[in-house]
């Protein structure tokens, strides 16, 4: 285990394949596309904020991922995601959560990783944006090439600034991520990255979409699947009218071929009315 102190610190752990099926949220899967293979990670409770890396396998590269917030935790609305990020290099990817706004959490809580590793496909690439200091909406493009996963990250938002928004384009040719400042907060010199991960089309592409109703519920929490016979090569989502007062508390993907989304108000509630979406890319 490493720590780093300071403000915004974070708790990281070293990666290890573990099956989460107890916790009803992950579990390994082997499934196309070409080696599709689902790696966790898992971080201890504790009070402070964490970050979890799941590494691919030698030979495999990443092309999606999540983390969500456990099971039994007294944490939902207090804590959020900044980073969802699908590394450039193809190794892994990152989950970051933060505990929201002006105040700590005084709880214990913990935070589960995961990334979705493939065999290397025709035209692998990664591509980050990274937007102006404060702009919420910034978008990261495949050019002639098609997204296959997807990532966003907050730049020193230190969870005053939560990600709201992660979403592959309906053509598949970018995503865009946003960016907003949570309650009671003023935070400045933050930014957003947005990451594509791109590759020359293959077989069996395809966006779905769950689109979430209109509510004032403390909570939201969607699955959407994969058309029988493919599986995910990664998964997002989006907050709509939170206005900064819900919180992204879960990304997965469950066991390989549905995505399971969640979010939260934040400590004292919401009286507005949102909506939450799910988004995954599968393939063949």
């Amino acid at each position: 285990m490493r720590v780093t102190k300071g403000r915004g610190a974070l708790t990281a752990v070293a990666s290890t394949a573990a099956v989460l099926a107890t916790m009803g949220w992950a579990a390994p899967a082997s499934a196309d596309p070409a080696g599709l293979e689902t790696v966790t990670e898992s971080v201890a409770a504790s009070s402070v904020d964490k970050s979890a890396f799941a590494a691919c396998p030698t030979g495999k590269v990443v092309t999606g991922g999540g983390g969500f917030l456990t099971a039994g935790s007294s944490a939902e609305g207090h804590v959020g995601l900044d980073r969802l990020e699908p590394l450039a290099n193809g190794t892994g990817f990152y989950a970051t959560m933060r505990e929201a706004g002006p105040a700590n959490f005084a709880g214990n809580w913990a935070l589960q990783g995961l990334a979705q590793c493939v065999t290397p496909p025709a035209g692998y690439q990664v591509v980050a944006a990274t937007g102006a200091v404060g702009t919420e909406y910034v978008t990261a493009s495949c050019g002639t090439k098609k997204v296959i996963g997807m990532g966003g990250r907050i730049n020193s938002g230190l969870g005053d600034v939560m990600l709201d928004q992660v979403v592959p384009s309906s053509d598949l040719t970018s995503v865009t991520v946003r960016a907003v400042a949570v309650q009671d907060t003023s935070p400045a010199g933050w930014s957003a990255t947005a990451i594509a991960v791109c590759a020359n089309a293959p077989a069996g592409l395809e966006r779905i979409v769950l689109t979430g109703s209109g509510a004032s519920d403390s909570s939201s929490s969607h699955l959407k699947v994969c058309p029988a016979g493919k599986a995910l090569y990664s998964a997002g989502a989006d907050i709509n009218a939170g206005n900064g007062q819900v919180l992204l508390t879960g990304i997965n993907i469950v066991p390989g071929t549905t995505v399971r989304v969640r979010a939260d108000e934040d400590a004292d509630g919401f009286a507005g009315s949102w909506s939450l979406n799910a988004y995954g890319i599968c393939g063949s």
